[in-house]
């Protein structure tokens, strides 16, 4: 399939599966437990207090230790023990069993089929069951049935701290039969073959811990399930697992401008960010890929822009490695960057969120022909080596450059393992900033990318030298303009917002100024003068009841503003929010309590009794989640009929500014 059609026909068969009922699926990971996790079991937070921030950990064990002789007898007490560490310290635990390859060798004694491969990167996997063998399946299923059975028996405290289950069909996770190929044909699985073993695992583990009592079902991990390269997985997943599932989060929390992560992104975050009817969560682990050349140029630079990367395509859970968090021990700086991820992994919704952010970056996406025509630039296909090239040379005023531009024409796999420098220009990458809940209006035309910002890259550079934006006065780029998304103050009132702008002290005497609006019009937050040595700063600010409605010039809620005709060099924006009239302090007795909703509760239509000025009405359940909006309503009533039952607040928006939300109870 040509990489042009994917967006479109992922688009399409997305619409047509979301349009599917979806509706029964459930949310099964808090998520307040979202960020970093300890994917080693090696820490004990309540004693490793630099560790206090891991909100997780994993129980990882394999199958021939669990069953390592043939008989009825499983060991599953390593798991219970990680369980009740994890109770004693409130944090949830993900579980996997290791099966193909790390099956207990006795099968092979008792009818199950050994198959040797010619692969050499896997010595301790030295032979794998022909999967298809019953008696292969009648092993495997037992095993799990007795999985379950132990899961079920647990007391509550360890039961609660199950996060959920990865189901594994082949080698690791990576859903693979065989590493390498098989040295005797006859045991080649194919694609269509492996697909149907794959679906009846996916059942096996469905009816094992989806179904049941609702207080004992436990939530599921798939991996290879993209809608387009495995449209079959996921229509099955979708159409059958009902209690809640997650998806493996991809590569993208181990690196950046990896190829094809803006497809990733585009496939994937409508699920996992802001969700509108299914909602999944993902989850991935940083592997020893810390340890390969490219983010051993500068290991916190590499941490931080693929924590940046992993929340750019809606990662979840971080599955830290115990080496990289034992890396933190030297460079505290990477203690940092994962509180960095736990804050904004969790901002999944943004009528509720309390943090934002616009870190500011440029990809030069070599598939983009657009921005770069083919007639300047050359062929855009991946393996075309010049048009990267060339590509950077036009940007090279701005810093950019290609280190390592066979690189750029791999997949990320082999980009992790192998690539030795950093590249600006890649195949499908990420091309705007970084953001959340906050969005640059039109940066490319309001400001520039750099590159490289302060020379060279080495251990001793900062992340921040990674990327910036910047005015270009001569071009008329004097200011940067930025709005919060629609949704974030739909619900309630901005009561304060604490700003962390982080910039380069590049010249001395430059000024540069943050304004926003409040009740009496355009404000300064901050007046910068800079002192030139070219130091990367980072000044707080916190402004109180602004006005946040996108009328500002080009729609925007605040701006960077050059104030002299000097260049000023900026990283990007954070903001912490605090909130006024909030779903959980709104009265709606007296909120506008001279207009009536009735009847409440209701079954179907729900009216009111004033004519309102409104143009929009959105309608969120109790965890802040879109469940349906009417764009200028014709009369006072709407109908809540296909909504499931319980408590929902009915938002009454006049141009984007809330005019009064009422609660409203669906029988």
């Amino acid at each position: 399939m040509e990489k042009q059609n994917k967006n479109y026909i992922l688009n399409v068969i997305s619409f047509i599966l979301c349009s599917l009922s979806l509706n029964a699926q459930t949310t099964i990971l808090p998520i307040n437990s979202y960020g970093v996790w300890d994917r080693s079991n090696t820490y004990d937070i309540s004693v490793n207090t630099d560790y206090n921030y891991l909100r997780g950990k994993s129980a990882d064990v394999n199958w021939e230790d669990v069953q390592p002789n043939n008989s009825n007898q499983y060991d599953w007490s390593e798991i219970q023990t990680i369980l009740q560490a994890a109770s004693n310290n409130n944090q949830m635990v993900n579980i996997s069993v290791g099966v193909g390859p790390d099956a207990p060798a006795w099968i092979y004694a008792n009818g199950v089929e050994s198959v040797a491969t010619n692969d050499t990167q896997h010595p301790n996997w030295t032979q794998y069951p022909y999967y298809l063998d019953i008696d292969y399946k009648t092993y495997y299923f037992n095993m799990i049935d007795s999985f379950g059975n132990f899961l079920r028996t647990l007391p509550s405290n360890l039961f609660s701290k199950i996060a959920y289950i990865q189901v594994k069909t082949g080698c690791t996770g990576d859903e693979v039969a065989y590493k390498g190929t098989p040295l005797n044909a006859t045991y080649t699985i194919s694609d269509n073959q492996w697909r149907a073993f794959r679906l009846e695992v996916f059942e096996k583990f469905r009816l094992t811990f989806n179904t049941g009592n609702s207080n004992t079902q436990i939530g599921l991990l798939f991996n290879n399930i993209d809608p387009v390269d495995e449209p079959l997985e996921w229509q099955w997943v979708t159409n059958n697992v009902t209690y809640g599932f997650g998806t493996k989060g991809g590569a993208y929390a181990r690196g950046h401008h990896l190829s094809d992560e803006q497809d990733f992104k585009t496939t994937w975050t409508p699920y996992l960010v802001n969700p509108q009817g299914l909602h999944l969560f993902s989850a991935a682990e940083m592997d020893q890929t810390w340890t390969k050349p490219l983010y051993q140029i500068n290991v916190p630079l590499g941490f931080y822009w693929g924590a940046l990367s992993g929340l750019n395509t809606g990662l979840s859970v971080w599955l830290v490695t115990q080496s990289a968090l034992q890396e933190a021990q030297a460079r505290p700086e990477l203690h940092d960057v994962f509180k960095m991820f736990n804050k904004y992994s969790k901002q999944m919704y943004p009528s509720t969120a309390d943090a934002a952010y616009s870190i500011f970056h440029e990809g030069l996406n070599s598939q983009n022909t657009v921005k770069f025509p083919e007639n300047i630039y050359g062929q855009a296909n991946q393996s075309n080596q010049a048009r990267y090239t060339a590509i950077c040379n036009a940007y090279a005023a701005k810093g950019a450059q290609m280190d390592h531009v066979f690189a750029a024409t791999k997949g990320q796999v082999w980009q992790r393992d192998q690539q030795t420098g950093y590249n600006d220009a890649g195949w499908n990458i990420h091309e705007g900033n970084y953001e959340r809940w906050i969005t640059q209006i039109n940066p490319n035309e309001t400001s520039i990318g750099l590159f490289r910002v302060r020379g060279v890259l080495n251990s001793n550079s900062s992340k921040y030298d990674r990327f910036a934006r910047s005015f270009e006065n001569s071009s008329g780029k004097d200011t940067m303009y930025f709005k919060f998304d629609s949704d974030v103050f739909s619900l309630s009132d901005p009561n304060s917002l604490t700003f962390k702008i982080t910039w380069l002290d590049k010249n001395a005497n430059s000024t540069w100024a943050l304004k926003y609006y409040n009740s009496s019009g355009l404000q300064t937050a901050l007046y910068i003068t800079g002192i030139g040595d070219n130091q990367w700063k980072t000044t707080n600010v916190t402004i109180q009841n602004p006005i946040i409605t996108q009328n500002g010039v080009l729609g925007s809620d605040f701006m960077l503003v050059n104030t002299d005709t000097i260049d000023d060099i900026f990283h990007g924006i954070e903001v912490d929010i605090t909130r006024t009239g909030t779903l959980s302090s709104i009265d709606y007795n007296s909120e506008n309590s001279e207009t009536l909703i009735f009847p409440n509760p209701t079954s179907s239509i729900i009216y009111w009794n004033k004519n309102i000025v409104l143009d929009e009405i959105i309608i969120y359940n109790s965890k802040g989640q879109v469940v349906s909006n009417i764009n200028n309503p014709k009369n006072n009533s709407f109908s809540l009929i296909n909504l499931e039952k319980g408590i929902y607040f009915i938002v009454f928006l006049k141009e984007k500014k809330r005019v009064l939300t009422k609660q409203v109870i669906k029988e």
